[in-house]
């Protein structure tokens, strides 16, 4: 718990931290906000996918599975402003797999994440650093079914993400360390994606966006085994806001995206429905 209070302490200190007559400018900036590449198994958004899991991860195994997904992360306090801002934002989402197949859809697992992200957006790059909490929960019904407990997946991470805009393109680098884990897994992992959208029309309304995107990481937690993630849709989004809804096929080959079962080998296809806020 001492890690959470020093993150809410540390935002409470950066929302004090300002003047009255620049309050207005200063918070809640109208910028774009840190977002995960887009074939990212976590995402910032209202999401809903159904997923067919050719290797289940669980001991369900192979069946229909749903996972629902609420968070986002806003932009709260701008400590430069201008053409190149550098934004602190402050994020949270939760993640609930349920059995479709079982008779009670039953809860499987529930994974929680809250922190603090600090975005530079520096022209065609942007560069964030972000610290959070990181929890998971084995679903009641499942534990009692099975006769299994839950793992002791509570986590401290640094991340660093690097990305790089061209054109309708972006390409991003990212690399993390835990420095406090309940499990005392090895530390580092490392993430690499490419994301492609569609263009935007020039009035700047919205608009029908193709979006393509393939996401692929490693931790050293799980000796460095690759686990890749895509996605292809369309998204209604308007230029300059945050706000969209998308749709897209999504598909995943490798370890399992539930912490609960991180050594697990995973294989599914899916859709999925996201609503950006």
């Amino acid at each position: 718990m001492s890690s959470i209070r020093a993150t809410l302490a540390l935002g409470v200190g950066l929302l004090l931290w300002s003047s009255p007559a620049m309050t207005q400018e200063r918070f809640f900036p109208a910028v774009r906000s840190f977002e995960l590449p887009e074939a990212s198994p976590r995402v910032h958004g209202m999401v809903g996918r159904v997923i067919s899991a050719r290797r289940g991860d669980s001991r369900f195994g192979e069946e229909r599975e749903a996972e629902a997904v609420l968070g986002e992360n806003f932009p709260v306090v701008a400590l430069r402003r201008g053409e190149r801002p550098i934004v602190v934002g402050f994020g949270s989402q939760v993640y609930g797999r349920f059995s479709l197949a079982d008779a009670k859809s039953s809860l499987i697992s529930v994974d929680w994440l809250a922190g603090l992200n600090t975005t530079a957006l520096l022209g065609r790059w942007a560069l964030t650093l972000e610290l959070y909490h990181e929890s998971s929960h084995l679903g009641d019904e499942y534990g009692e079914r099975f006769q299994i407990s839950r793992l002791d997946w509570t986590r401290e991470v640094l991340t660093g993400w690097v990305a790089y805009g061209l054109e309708q393109w972006r390409f991003t680098i990212g690399a993390s360390y835990v420095f406090q884990d309940g499990l005392d897994l090895p530390k580092p992992a490392a993430a690499f994606a490419v994301d492609y959208r569609g263009r935007a029309r020039p009035d700047g309304a919205a608009s029908l966006q193709p979006v393509i995107g393939f996401y692929t990481e490693a931790t050293s937690a799980t000796s460095w085994r690759m686990s890749s993630s895509a996605k292809v849709g369309m998204a209604l989004a308007t230029p300059g806001r945050n706000r969209q809804v998308g749709m897209a096929l999504i598909a995943h080959d490798g370890l399992s995206t539930q912490r609960q079962f991180f050594r697990q080998q995973s294989q599914y296809l899916g859709f999925e429905v996201r609503f950006d806020l």
